[in-house]
């Protein structure tokens, strides 16, 4: 068997894989960032629901407090009309202020809380909008994600069995070499003699090596970009 043959075949093994997981693209990484948006909108959209119960149950007090508060300064009105003396009505008149004080208080809260609801509110609103859309988007890019995979599950298990058939045959620096090479050449390690020119850069293979690689069955690199040169005799 010709040195070089199992290297060729090695490569187009890898080239085939390579285009396989170029098919899905990166379509698993969109779908991992669009789970991760969605969490977080799930996560947004549960606090926000949170905090909109504290602000209705707050309002709710705030409703009864603030109906306490007006009886109780209506009562002490009343009775400023029933005192005896100065003394009394100073009395009535210094509680009904500390009440008024802390009504306003208790208004002044509530108000903060009404405009905290309705901006809430409405950002709740967007979010699940929002969430509804990524969700029909994340399920579709699973769906075609799904797909894909299936129908390329099977050649790429077939493919990496091959591999390694072809990976048997080739002598471990030599292997260590190629995969040095088609990490640093975007996957493509192996290249034809192009006429007198490596077929990966262009170089011009120098005429004794030309004649080498056309007649000898050894491995060849090119001196500008690394990659193993073949030639085979039709």
């Amino acid at each position: 068997m010709s040195k070089m043959l199992p290297l060729v075949e090695l490569q187009n093994v890898d080239t085939q894989l390579r285009d396989i997981n170029e098919l899905l693209g990166d379509l698993p990484k969109k779908v991992d960032k669009l789970r991760s948006e969605e969490e977080e909108l799930i996560n947004d959209v549960e606090t926000g629901k949170s905090r909109l119960k504290e602000i209705e149950l707050s309002l709710n007090k705030a409703e009864h407090k603030m109906a306490d508060l007006k009886q109780k300064i209506d009562k002490l009105k009343d009775q400023l009309s029933l005192v005896t003396s100065n003394k009394q009505y100073d009395a009535l008149t210094q509680e009904i202020e500390y009440l008024k004080v802390e009504l306003d208080e208790v208004e002044t809260a509530d108000l903060e809380d009404e405009e905290e609801k309705e901006s809430l509110s409405k950002d709740l609103e967007e979010k699940e909008e929002n969430l509804e859309s990524l969700s029909k988007d994340l399920s579709s890019r699973r769906v075609k994600l799904e797909e894909l995979m299936s129908e390329s599950a099977e050649s790429k298990s077939a493919l990496e069995k091959t591999r390694q058939e072809k990976i048997s045959f080739i002598d471990e620096s030599i292997l260590s070499r190629y995969d040095r090479v088609s990490a640093a050449r975007d996957g493509l390690a192996v290249v034809k003699l192009e006429g007198n020119s490596c077929g990966g850069c262009g170089f011009v293979v120098p005429p004794q090596d030309v004649a080498d690689i056309r007649d000898k069955d050894n491995y060849y690199t090119c001196d500008i970009c690394s990659r193993f040169i073949y030639f085979f005799k039709k």
